[in-house]
């Protein structure tokens, strides 16, 4: 019998040096020590080979040499995971499951698109192409940078303002080149999730104060960024925006050491993804892809 499917996307948005390559690599890397893989009922399986290498390079040089995976620019990069249960599971467990193998594929959007103008008509529609393709995620997840809010206390307005308009104004001027005769999109991320990266470097922060720090500081500018999003989609009731909240840190970072038991949040990955792309199917109203 052909084991039963479920795919979710995930689009990645945030700036440049928000963490995004370091995140994923932190996930990944964790999914092949041999503590979770005696541990864990899954496998965690990279279906590009070397794009898996290079994460696991990146973890390991993290654990072993304290050292960072090198930046990138403009790159726009998909990662596409299977994560299945182990042989031998329980039969009865495995039959009431809703799916056998969950795939699950992170989609990074170059921060930089929102950040710089392009530079010609061709970078113009390489951002765009890179867009469109995103545009079967369910869920997307929108970094705020843990640094930028330390380096702003007290002014965390100035960078959040920056960040949402930055993206709003992506967002539109995108417009025109997604929507054909101006119609609205039938197929686009309906679940936006505001996470902060490098959460670490606030340790009194919790999610509700996460949440609240943008409500207060940022109310208007992230309603303005749900109505362009809002804009380009049809059925705006089934969307989400700043509504949910989730606190992520790819590891503890102190001079000299990085520790990458210490993460936060990297495990709500996959149960993210999962629950989020059921609850958007349920709204949408449409089967799951198969």
């Amino acid at each position: 019998m052909q084991p039963r499917a479920f795919e979710q996307h995930i689009a990645v948005f945030g700036e440049s040096g928000s963490g995004k390559t370091v995140l994923l690599s932190s996930f990944y890397g964790a999914t092949q020590e041999p503590q979770y893989l005696k541990r864990s009922f899954f496998h965690v399986l990279a279906e590009d080979i070397g794009q898996g290498n290079r994460l696991h390079k990146n973890y390991l040089g993290m654990k072993d040499e304290a050292t960072l995976p090198l930046t990138t620019r403009f790159a726009a990069t998909s990662y596409a995971f299977k994560v299945q249960m182990k042989d031998g599971s329980d039969p009865a467990a495995a039959k009431s499951r809703p799916f056998d193998v969950l795939r699950v594929v992170w989609h990074d959007y170059p921060g930089e698109w929102f950040e710089q103008s392009v530079q010609s008509p061709e970078e113009a529609q390489r951002r765009a192409d890179t867009f469109r393709s995103l545009l079967s995620s369910d869920v997307a997840l929108l970094l705020v940078d843990g640094q930028k809010l330390l380096d702003n206390a007290g002014e965390e307005d100035r960078y959040l303002k920056s960040l949402f308009s930055n993206l709003r104004n992506g967002v539109l001027s995108l417009r025109d080149e997604l929507l054909e005769d101006g119609e609205p999109l039938a197929q686009f991320p309906r679940i936006w999730v505001m996470a902060l990266s490098k959460a670490d470097l606030l340790p009194d922060m919790d999610v509700y104060r996460f949440r609240d720090l943008l409500v207060a500081k940022a109310c208007d500018d992230l309603e303005q960024l749900r109505e362009a999003i809002a804009g380009l989609v049809e059925g705006r009731e089934a969307l989400s925006v700043g509504e949910d909240f989730v606190l992520l840190s790819s590891a503890k970072f102190e001079p000299g050491k990085i520790t990458v038991t210490e993460r936060v949040g990297l495990d709500l990955i996959m149960p993210l993804a999962e629950r989020s792309g059921r609850f958007a199917v349920a709204r949408r109203g449409r089967p799951p892809r198969p």
